[in-house]
């Protein structure tokens, strides 16, 4: 038997591309109807039903045969693109989601005869007639059927229902197949010819079939020349679509090991055990680049050649002379190696297109949910984020923009009266900026009102009425990030439940990113979210702290600045310091790591301002010793849990070094 699951990745992967391209063809189908997009969206389900047949997932198989037969008969029938259509597309759409995730965990298949039905009705045909499946035609009679062809001609689905009172069934059957080969010139294959080879086929299977024919009239006059007759209730013409046009990966790899003699699969034993494995995440990498890091691998293969000739003629003669080369070829092999780093990092990135084109579907299921017209502006999908990042970033962009769909976005007739378009406007802009990516998130709602935001802090007792008098207009609306703070009056499916920015602060803290919020009551709100290129490798402050070397990444490093020990003041209980008119919360870097403090012989304090998200303070060091980049290890879970560390790694000297996380020395 084979082993289907050395094909899960492939098949998970494609699986993901597929519904994506359904996802996205059928948004542009909905705004702008077109022949192609069914098209697209008939191809791709195509793909999805060979696929997973294929790996023996007879439940998606069947499920997406039912979303064919339904995009079949849009393109055949050409009906009126409604939004019954749509959403029924859609539910089919999520259902298939559903199935996919079930078969990676494991689980048992949720029951999808509803949507079927949904399907089935749509199409006017009752949930309980049989359907012909049109038959499927292999790679070698597809062959044969494309060479027979004569100039002119083109391949036709013929799907013919008789009527229930039609007697002797079987023999209308093969009457029609001669009326179809007289008419047409030929009959290439049938569905009662593929279904019946195995079995014997009672009068029931002969009340719809579909016959394949090649024939150089149109559709029209094919329809023509069969109708007409009592015993047949419908004919339906319409292109074949070869099976070959859109194979799927995975059947072209199994069918490939067949040839090679590998058995067949047995599909009575369930591949249960396979289901349970997960699938390894992977990035798609372009072969330019493959060949690009070859080429380096290459150079340091040379450089690593010369140091060894350069060593033997060292070791027989005199050394000093060959210094001077080994110098220049280490400048090489360092020069070769940053780029063979960059190389590779690039391998990690995905464009955040990826990321961002879930989220016109989002915004279209708000809009209908709340009954207010949002559209979503995306620019910027072609900026490249390390995939880690794209996969964490999903959730704290989804609750901005349900959080926006709700709060921000006002409704059609309060957006007429304030003189604005009646639909609301969400947009999301993505682009470099030095290190950095940053993403900008905007709506053109009625803003923040940080008096209000205040109030409601007062009231859930987030902050005293003390603190709130202290705050100015900025601050006041950062306390949406406060855990449990909400100024929705009722709770909803979309929001209102007191998380969603905290979550939001949270994340974007894990992630090593800023957050920050421009808003003006009226006009609207954005939110801009500055992340690292990449969590593999940082650019990092190098610090000691009582006889021990630490590192603060760079990018939560907003100053560096060294102060008198009379500058620190009591502010409320709190050490603080002024830095550029700003209270800053001043601590200690080996207290907070209840390490013991050493001996201070300056005049002047070390000090480290770090931010993260909304927040920051001043850690105290004994000395600054530099920056550099660094590769970031992971601790594994043999220590536990150690929420102020992120990593760790080896500088020059041998040594480990931990890497402090920012984020969480911040906030606690």
């Amino acid at each position: 038997m084979m082993d289907l699951s050395a094909y899960r990745d492939i098949f998970i992967e494609e699986l993901n591309d597929q519904l994506e391209r359904m996802d996205q063809s059928l948004l542009a189908l909905e705004l702008s109807p077109s022949v192609e997009l069914v098209q697209t969206l008939f191809r791709a389900a195509h793909t999805i039903k060979g696929s997973a047949s294929t790996m023996d997932f007879r439940e998606l198989s069947d499920l997406t045969h039912e979303v064919e037969y339904a995009l079949e008969w849009v393109r055949s029938k050409k009906p009126e693109i409604t939004a019954q259509l749509i959403d029924t597309l859609f539910r089919s759409l999520d259902a298939m989601r559903v199935l996919r995730d079930q078969y990676v965990q494991g689980e048992s298949y949720t029951d999808f005869r509803a949507v079927v039905k949904e399907i089935q009705d749509m199409i006017h045909q009752p949930a309980s007639a049989q359907q012909a499946k049109s038959p499927v035609l292999q790679s070698v009679e597809s062959n044969l059927f494309n060479e027979a062809l004569e100039p002119g001609q083109q391949i036709f689905s013929i799907r013919i229902v008789l009527s229930s009172d039609c007697l002797m069934k079987a023999a209308r059957y093969h009457i029609l197949c001669k009326r179809v080969e007289d008419v047409c010139g030929s009959v290439l294959a049938t569905s009662i010819e593929k279904q019946g080879l195995d079995e014997e086929l009672g009068e029931a299977h002969y009340n719809e079939f579909v016959i394949i024919t090649a024939s150089s009239l149109d559709q029209a006059q094919i329809e023509s020349a069969l109708s007409g007759d009592s015993d047949i209730r419908s004919v339906d013409v319409g292109p074949y679509v070869l099976a070959t046009e859109e194979v799927a990966v995975t059947s072209e790899l199994i069918e490939t090991e067949m040839t090679a003699g590998i058995e067949k699969p047995d599909t009575s034993v369930p591949l249960q055990e396979d289901k349970m494995k997960s699938t390894q995440p992977t990035v798609r990498v372009s072969v330019e680049r493959l060949d690009h890091l070859m080429n380096l691998v290459g150079e340091l293969l040379i450089d690593q050649t010369s140091l060894a000739d350069l060593s033997r003629t060292g070791a027989r003669k005199e050394p000093s002379p060959v210094i001077q080369s080994i110098g220049g070829v280490s400048d090489h092999m360092g020069r070769v190696i940053k780029e063979l780093q960059d190389g590779v990092m690039k391998t990690r990135m995905l464009p955040i297109d990826q990321l961002l084109n879930r989220f016109p579907r989002l915004v279209r299921d708000l809009s209908q949910k709340l009954g207010k017209d949002i559209e979503l502006v995306i620019k910027g999908g072609e900026t490249e984020l390390d995939r880690m990042i794209i996969e964490e970033l999903s959730d704290p962009l989804i609750h901005l923009i349900r959080n926006s769909a709700d709060h921000g976005i006002e409704s059609a007739d309060v957006r007429a009266k304030q003189n604005k378009p009646a639909k609301g406007r969400i947009k999301l802009t993505s682009y470099h900026e030095e290190n950095h990516v940053v993403i900008r998130f905007s709506d053109d709602g009625k803003g923040i009102d940080g008096e209000k935001i205040k109030a409601s802090a007062l009231k859930k007792g987030i902050i005293t009425e003390e603190q709130a008098a202290r705050l100015n207009e900025h601050e006041a609306v950062h306390l949406i990030f406060e855990p449990g703070f909400s100024t929705a009056s009722t709770v909803s499916d979309v929001s209102g439940r007191g998380v969603g920015m905290d979550i939001v602060r949270s994340q974007i803290g894990r992630l090593n990113g800023i957050i920050d919020i421009d808003t003006e009551v009226g006009v609207g709100t954005t939110f801009t979210i500055r992340l690292p290129l990449t969590l593999a490798i940082i650019k990092g402050l190098l610090v000691n702290v009582s006889g021990r070397v630490l590192i603060l990444p760079m990018y939560n490093v907003a100053e560096i600045v060294r102060i008198k020990p009379e500058e620190i003041q009591m502010i409320q209980g709190q050490q603080s310091i002024l830095n550029h008119g700003r209270i800053v919360p001043f601590y200690r870097l080996c207290d907070k790591l209840q390490y013991p403090r050493t001996d201070r012989k300056s005049k002047t304090i070390p000090l480290v301002i770090v931010r993260s998200v909304d927040k920051i303070a001043a850690y105290a060091v004994d000395e600054i010793i530099g920056n550099q980049e660094v590769v970031i290890k992971s601790l594994g879970t043999y220590l536990g849990a150690m929420n102020h560390l992120s990593g760790a790694t080896i500088l020059g000297n041998g040594k480990v070094a931990l890497i402090l996380d920012a984020s969480y020395l911040v906030s606690h």
